[in-house]
């Protein structure tokens, strides 16, 4: 199925979670991730669902001085 990931448009998985999304793309670190412009918590990566055209934002944090 295709959804939005960081303004691209990306074929993923049907049924897809968020922890699904995130450990298949190797992403670690302080992040956050927005699923059609809601922050989603980390104790919901494992249920939420990403369907169709769902637009995903990822942030990540990076510290300075």
């Amino acid at each position: 199925m295709k959804i939005i990931f960081n303004g691209d448009e990306i074929e993923i998985k049907d049924n897809s979670t968020i922890a699904d999304f995130v450990k298949e793309r190797k992403i670690e670190g302080i992040f956050a991730v927005e699923k059609n412009l809601e922050i989603i918590n980390k104790d919901r990566y494992e249920t939420e669902i990403i369907k169709e055209n769902d637009n995903i934002e990822l942030v990540g944090f990076a510290g300075g001085g």
